[in-house]
């Protein structure tokens, strides 16, 4: 294909730019790729300056690079062929497995739209058992948008996240941004052990005893953004004895004063409530032991469904779906309460480690008592998933009875006792549960050795960073910046009108002649 002399003759500019791309044609700058520096992909210098605000100075400003190989250790091949792929022609394929690293090779390089492109891919699949991570990312990157949805996600799942101690894998700067909020609900005893754990795990990174003294010194100001003065009486003593090292004999006094007069003005740990912790409904319809993948639950795009009643009122906030067998695959879910006419839509990433996923409605659905309700889901053409068997018809959370039941609509062979539908989140004991608190995605993995990352673009405007390719493209030529060729025109040869060779060779064959072939 590449050797056809006219192939510009009816492509676009985009695809002008991807077959220029994909065939490696006229090529100005290789990249060599990873810590091996095995990997060789080559590139046009016209396209990466139009594109980024780092590459600009780079490859043509005033300590440009002379070789016409480029060695980048921190980017692996793939990554760098998908990033270069959105240079050329503004799309790229973001999956779980290299979101991460796309979004440090975007910011490294200030593609600005990539970036954001990637950060609402990791928002839109955020779960509690990634947001921790995608949060340290996100500061490590200084993407204050993602780090914000971040601290959105768990504060709106801290019940979950803060009682599974997933917060250690916070680093100083992020568990305070996680401590200041007031919109954690969940108990100040349960953060404060989570903070413990914390505490821990450092003293181990550091190889430092753990014991009261250490705790302390690892924890630094983040101990003063513990909110004691919210714990009882009876909860703070047990806590004085346990750790006793941990707090000082004045700040202990300063407490204690504190719970005889009502006034803990002169405590160094704020008395500013909390949101109110809800009370968690967690029903088990299957249990750990009765999940398959023998064979695996087919999708044709029928719905699985399964109807449910309670004894009591309450609010249902989302459901657990068992995921895929293998790998990793995006499921289409569409979720339906049939009775409510209220239908949640989205795409889930799903991870087989994990045999299930989190959805979570766009708002709760308040159910009745001794009514039917009917849940529907279908997740498309999606590939085989784990299924359930000796489902749980008559399941009690707390005072509340959940009933469930075979429904008529589920034509993809779910029923009361076999199939799809786990319902809500997942406890912290391998159980499979149906819960009020849920969380929504996958875990979006992949390991990077970075330092915060600091943007080397000093030499460089940025107004790359928030275009596409054509406007981009536009701008270069209104401007006339990095013209590479000049035309006479009209008889007199008056008028000089500048251009670049690289445009003018991908969008017509007769140039391309002109000025790369052998008569140029």
């Amino acid at each position: 294909m590449a050797s056809k002399s006219n192939w510009q003759d009816e492509l676009t500019l985009l695809e002008s730019m991807d077959y220029m791309l994909t065939n490696g044609v006229d090529c100005d700058i290789s990249f060599k790729l990873g810590k091996a520096g095995s990997d060789i992909v080559p590139a046009h210098k016209f396209v990466l300056a139009i594109r980024s605000s780092v590459f600009r100075p780079m490859l043509f400003g005033p300590l440009a690079e002379k070789d016409s190989t480029v060695e980048i250790p921190d980017v692996e091949s793939d990554t760098f062929k998908c990033f270069l792929r959105f240079l050329y022609t503004d799309t790229c394929t973001i999956t779980a497995d290299n979101v991460l690293a796309l979004m440090y090779a975007a910011n490294k390089y200030n593609v600005g739209r990539l970036v954001k492109e990637c950060g609402q891919f990791i928002t839109d699949n955020l779960s509690t058992a990634n947001v921790c991570t995608i949060m340290e990312t996100a500061y490590l990157f200084d993407n204050q948008d993602l780090r914000q949805s971040c601290l959105e996600f768990i504060e709106k799942h801290s019940n979950v996240i803060v009682k599974e101690k997933l917060l250690s894998d916070l680093g100083q700067e992020c568990l305070g941004d996680v401590l200041r909020s007031d919109n954690l609900k969940v108990s100040e005893e349960d953060i404060f052990t989570a903070v413990l754990s914390w505490a821990d795990r450092r003293c181990t990174e550091k190889d430092l005893e753990v014991n009261d003294s250490n705790r302390r010194h690892v924890l630094g100001d983040l101990l003063y953004l513990l909110r004691f003065p919210l714990m009882s009486q009876e909860k703070f003593v047990s806590i004085s004895e346990t750790n006793e090292s941990l707090l000082s004999l004045q700040e202990q006094v300063t407490m204690f004063r504190g719970y005889v007069t009502g006034n803990f003005s002169k405590s160094p740990f704020s008395s500013n409530r909390r949101s109110e912790c809800k009370t968690q409904n967690i029903c088990y319809r299957f249990t750990h032991e009765h999940i398959r993948n023998t064979t695996g639950w087919n999708y044709l795009g029928d719905h699985d469904a399964l109807t449910f009643k309670v004894s009591e009122p309450v609010d249902i906030t989302g459901l657990v779906l068992f995921g895929c067998t293998e790998g990793s695959s995006a499921y289409n879910v569409h979720i339906e309460v049939v009775e409510l006419g209220q239908i949640t839509k989205t795409t889930v990433v799903s991870t087989s480690t994990e045999k299930t996923f989190e959805v979570l409605f766009s708002k709760p659905v308040e159910v009745q008592p001794n009514k039917n309700y009917t849940l529907k889901v279908c997740l498309g053409n999606g590939p085989r998933t784990y299924f359930g068997e000796n489902g749980i018809s008559r399941v009690m959370c707390g005072d509340i009875s959940f009933v469930f039941s075979t429904s008529s609509q589920s034509g993809n062979g779910t029923d009361v006792s076999t199939g799809q539908i786990f319902d809500t989140s997942k406890d912290p004991c391998d159980h499979d549960p149906i819960s009020t608190q849920t969380t929504v995605g996958t875990p979006v993995t992949t390991t990077l050795s970075v330092h915060r990352q600091q943007k080397c673009n000093t030499m460089a405007s940025n107004w790359q960073d928030e275009l596409t390719l054509l406007e981009s493209m536009d701008y270069m030529l209104t401007n006339g910046m990095d013209c590479d060729i000049s035309f006479k025109l009209g008889k007199a040869g008056s008028d000089v009108v500048p251009a670049h060779k690289f445009v003018l060779a991908i969008r017509s064959s007769v140039f391309r002649a002109m000025l790369f072939g052998p008569l140029a």
